[in-house]
């Protein structure tokens, strides 16, 4: 059901706004010239062909990283790299311990909040939050059932957004409201069923401070939407002009504080382009150069690939060529389009990217290992503000 909530700013965003806004003054987009960090978590599996190794999932406006690693095992467990380099490893508590389970963190406010999800012996996924002290407290979704409750992303306010199934195995959005109350909803024209029927339902896949929430929804001819829920519970579909579907399963749509959402469509070829969606509804679509043509090929994937765009409109996704080899790109607020493949890597894929314009990744090599990357614009490089070490 869509529940209707009034939003007042408190005094912890009022901050927030104010350091953002500092932030944004001294820390402008640099499209040249970079320097690229790449890193292991410590237990990571770096042994050749075992595909296997350090997946960064978010940056924060310090530089601070959280992400996933996998050992020996194939076990998942959660990392922090702060600021200056140093790395600390966690398992949120009840975490299985087997091949593909554990930990998972998908998102970091920039308090250092850190939200995720957690295998359990059984498999099944719960959601966690991560204090900056390292306390945990697990969390799912009321009704929830099947595969259980997947936070998707944070915001400064403490707030979580998601999905989850019920015990059909439908996929449906959360809103998880900084006192803890749940919110859940059902899309306009949503499809009922569940995966296994092509139903995939709908997911909410970011928040910004002020509660606007960025998701989508899979309709009756499971073709997919994007969707914005405003901090007052109302719910706006949209489609990029053309697009036989926008977004995808899986597909996290990028987020900023002013509104403006990033991420993927289709045409009717099955060839992936970006978008950029200002917060009066406007869209932008761009393709990045090399990006190929043919079906499922292009800027995007046709699963699992996320966008994301910092407060000054730089947006960071991946692409892929003709050969189906993935790249990652950084488009500047100016719209030019810059390729990042870390030296050595065969696929790059992008996490996040903060409002200095530092992105944060992972690529496979050679051996088939899976490293962490970071990419420094120039003019952040020595910056004390952002720590690099």
């Amino acid at each position: 059901m869509t529940t209707t909530v009034s939003h007042v700013i408190p005094l912890r965003s009022r901050l927030s706004i104010g350091g953002l806004l500092s932030v944004l003054a001294i820390a402008p987009i640099a499209a040249c010239a970079q320097n690229t960090i790449i890193f292991d978590a410590p237990g990571a599996d770096t042994n050749p062909g075992d595909f296997n190794g350090t997946y960064p999932a978010a940056i924060n406006a310090r530089g601070a990283i959280t992400g996933s690693f996998q050992d020996a095992n194939s076990t998942y467990h959660g990392f922090l790299r702060n600021p200056n380099g140093t790395i600390v490893t966690f398992d949120a508590p009840g975490a299985g311990t087997g091949p593909y389970l554990g930990t998972s963190p998908s998102s970091m406010n920039d308090f250092g909040e850190i939200t995720g999800n957690y295998l359990d012996v059984n498999g099944y996924s719960h959601g966690f939050v991560r204090t900056p002290e390292g306390r945990f407290l697990s969390l799912d979704v009321p009704g929830a059932g099947g595969f259980g409750s997947t936070p998707k992303a944070v915001n400064l306010e403490g707030a979580i957004v998601g999905f989850y199934t019920d015990s059909n195995y439908a996929f449906r959005a959360f809103l998880r409201r900084p006192d803890g109350t749940f919110v859940t909803w059902v899309d306009p024209g949503e499809c009922t069923g569940n995966g296994s029927s092509g139903c995939y339902g709908s997911g909410a896949t970011n928040i910004d401070l002020v509660g606007i929430i960025a998701a989508g929804y899979n309709d009756s001819n499971f073709v997919h939407h994007g969707l914005v829920r405003t901090q007052n519970g109302r719910l706006i579909p949209y489609d990029v002009p053309g697009a036989q579907s926008t977004g995808c399963p899986g597909c996290d749509s990028g987020l900023n504080q002013w509104g403006a959402i990033a991420g993927i469509y289709a045409d009717a070829n099955y060839v992936n382009h970006g978008f950029l969606r200002d917060p009066k509804g406007r869209f932008t679509t761009f393709d990045a150069p090399g990006a190929g043509t043919g079906s499922y090929q292009g800027t995007g994937c046709p699963s699992d690939c996320p966008v994301s765009v910092n407060n000054v409109g730089a947006v960071t996704g991946m692409y892929i060529d003709t050969n189906f080899v993935y790249h990652s790109y950084l488009r500047t607020p100016e719209g030019k389009i810059i390729t990042i493949d870390p030296e050595g890597s065969y696929f790059t894929f992008s996490s996040g990217i903060n409002d200095g314009g530092v992105v944060a990744g992972y690529y496979l090599d050679a051996d088939n290992v899976i490293h962490g990357f970071l990419r420094i614009p120039e003019n952040l490089e020595r910056s004390d503000w952002l720590q690099v070490p």
